[in-house]
């Protein structure tokens, strides 16, 4: 009898996971791990509230709006911001704080004010660089566009912010924006020139 009769009869099958799914799989045992290692370290929860009158002392102990730190700056505080980051020629700051000036005017339906300070951060986002404001001012402007019925504009500023959030590799932006031009029929194909 050879040697290959007399091996056993039976095959061992073999699964290969790759991809994310083989990563995740490979990794699951150590996350199990770190959130039993975290949960048997974490100080016990506080005490809760027992009467109302442990709330109002809590509520005094918050400090007057006054005194919160300059980070925490309230819009009112905005165009003093963008006069001192224009002195400090800051284009990268200035991007943000006209993104969130114009978001201000929106939210109050000043749709021309904040058409303007979209583009001023639009073109100071360009120049820092700074190309997550700048798809974030170019989705702000689609929408006033669309809002005014321009098609063609809407397009044009969805797909520079896809371009952006591609570059930026933010995939979920990128299929909500993508999402958008479909929703509109917006070409895919469009060579645009930015501004």
């Amino acid at each position: 009898m050879s040697a290959a009769l007399a091996a056993p009869a039976f095959a061992i099958a073999v699964i290969e996971i790759t991809g994310l799914p083989g990563i995740l799989l490979l990794l699951a045992p150590f996350v199990l791990l770190a959130i039993v290692v975290i949960r048997s370290h974490r100080a016990t929860s506080p005490a809760p509230i027992r009467a109302p009158q442990q709330a109002t002392e809590m509520l005094r102990a918050i400090p007057p709006i006054d005194t919160l730190p300059p980070e925490v700056a309230r819009p009112a505080d905005l165009p003093e911001r963008i006069a001192a980051a224009q002195a400090a020629k800051d284009q990268a700051t200035l991007a943000a704080l006209y993104l969130e000036l114009a978001r201000e005017e929106l939210s109050v339906g000043r749709k021309e004010a904040a058409l303007g300070h979209l583009k001023e951060s639009v073109g100071s986002a360009a120049r820092s660089r700074n190309r997550a404001i700048q798809a974030e001012a170019r989705l702000e402007l689609a929408e006033l566009a669309r809002d005014a019925g321009d098609l063609t504009t809407a397009c044009e500023h969805w797909q520079i912010a896809r371009s952006l959030f591609h570059e930026l590799k933010k995939s979920a932006e990128l299929g909500e924006t993508e999402g958008l031009m479909q929703k509109h029929g917006c070409p895919t194909d469009w060579v645009l020139n930015d501004f």
